[in-house]
């Protein structure tokens, strides 16, 4: 448990995470930690693209947020000796709704999102970012403090299709060790029923949810996230 590496959400540069960064190097002394910028992924390489990016992390606890903890459950299953330990964000197990997933985003405004992000990438950023701050008792403060990462729109529309496409069910059912899952249940990306949802796949992972806080915990609960961070590995290596 030397290294923590933070993974950011779609277009969140690495520098929202820092909040939790600091939280984490107080509750946790001695444990190095990292954050990575999410790197350009898409549908047609996403094989590659994962292998690239396993290789930048060192080995050791791997935290994502949004779209950041869905590919850091894909790397767990992919290599889970260098990321045994996973914990998750505001992720859910599917963005986009799935036959036998209710609890996400439903397909049409998935598409409607897709399609204005392509038609008007700044304009839709920015409602982007309002929904990233919902739920927040600053929502408008917290939106202006959103910092985005460097990718030019196409990446980012490339990134956006994968977090489409990306169905998390099967490896979160069957991790090599269990998960921590942390949502808020003012989220107005991910649904509440989601948390349920994510529990009944394995009963051995951990799902938190907070009841004040929406999509933009390590901003807006950095805290209360280091201290669910810091418990369940504490409890893990006791």
């Amino acid at each position: 448990m030397k290294n923590i590496t933070l993974l950011p959400g779609w277009a969140l540069a690495p520098e929202n995470m820092q909040p939790l960064r600091e939280a984490l190097l107080e509750r946790l002394p001695g444990i190095n930690v990292d954050i990575l910028p999410l790197p350009t992924i898409q549908l047609s390489s996403l094989e590659t693209d994962l292998s690239s990016l396993a290789q930048q992390i060192k080995p050791g606890v791997l935290i994502g947020w949004s779209l950041g903890g869905m590919l850091a459950v894909q790397l767990h299953r992919r290599f889970p000796e260098h990321f045994a330990q996973v914990a998750t964000l505001a992720a859910n197990a599917c963005f986009v709704e799935r036959k036998s997933w209710a609890a996400a985003m439903s397909t049409e405004t998935f598409k409607a999102f897709y399609n204005d992000y392509r038609d008007a990438p700044d304009k839709t950023l920015r409602r982007f970012g309002l929904l990233v701050a919902q739920g927040s008792a600053e929502a408008r403060q917290l939106a202006k403090q959103l910092t985005w990462d460097k990718l030019n729109p196409e990446q980012r529309l490339h990134g956006l299709a994968v977090l489409g496409m990306l169905d998390n069910r099967v490896a979160l059912s069957r991790p090599t060790q269990p998960m921590l899952h942390c949502l808020g249940a003012l989220d107005a990306l991910v649904p509440e029923q989601a948390a349920q949802a994510i529990a009944a796949l394995h009963d051995g992972s951990q799902v938190a949810v907070h009841a004040q806080a929406g999509h933009a915990l390590p901003l807006e609960q950095p805290l209360w996230l280091a201290e669910q961070i810091a418990g369940w590995l504490e409890r893990r290596h006791a």
